[in-house]
């Protein structure tokens, strides 16, 4: 098993916002099935009281900071004016839990998330969200570039195409040969501190 130690571990839910499951400007592959495991991941997080930190992409009305993203293939997304901007329902921040408002792919660009996880002493990050092959395996990059262990749970991801969410995550397994793990690691890893008490 990958994940040896929940000590100092962070769950960090990337960009799982309401549009991502219901058809909004950006396709995707893999959301249907990666909704009720994520949802899964969240409940187990939350009852073995692990810091849970969600994101969310969010552009102004004016599209005056999208830098560069346009240039590729994503249409105009995450407008703040869109009610498929915010969190999914179902995976929404209970109280307790810590939000980031990123203009960026990377959590980590022009946030405050590394102060956050200094605050909290995390060392490691488990990171599940969307698109596996932007914002997660660009916050991965950035986490593996800042000195803390991740582990990406693939089944959790939600990528741009298949191709590209494979890929993305053999980039991410190069540069930490034990960060692909899937739910049943994850719950694996999690099971004796998830018995009721």
């Amino acid at each position: 098993m990958k994940l040896k130690s929940l000590d100092r571990t962070a769950l960090l839910i990337v960009d799982l916002q309401a549009d991502i499951f219901t058809g909004g400007a950006i396709k995707v592959v893999g959301a249907a099935e990666a909704l009720p495991k994520a949802q899964q991941v969240l409940a187990v997080a939350r009852r073995i009281k692990l810091p849970i930190i969600h994101t969310k992409e969010v552009h102004r009305k004016e599209m005056v900071d999208f830098g560069r993203e346009l240039d590729g293939t994503e249409p105009v997304h995450c407008l703040e004016t869109w009610s498929g901007t915010n969190f999914h329902s179902s995976l929404a921040p209970l109280d307790g839990e810590f939000t980031i408002t990123k203009r960026r792919y990377s959590c980590f660009y022009a946030t405050d998330l590394e102060i956050l996880l200094k605050g909290l002493k995390v060392e490691t990050l488990i990171i599940i969200g969307a698109l596996t092959n932007v914002c997660v395996h660009y916050t991965a990059v950035d986490a593996h570039q800042h000195d803390y262990r991740f582990h990406v749970i693939e089944d959790c991801c939600i990528g741009a195409d298949w191709e590209a969410h494979e890929a993305a995550l053999k980039a991410m397994a190069y540069l930490q040969s034990q960060s692909r793990i899937t739910l049943n690691d994850f719950l694996t890893a999690t099971e004796c501190l998830a018995q009721p008490t």
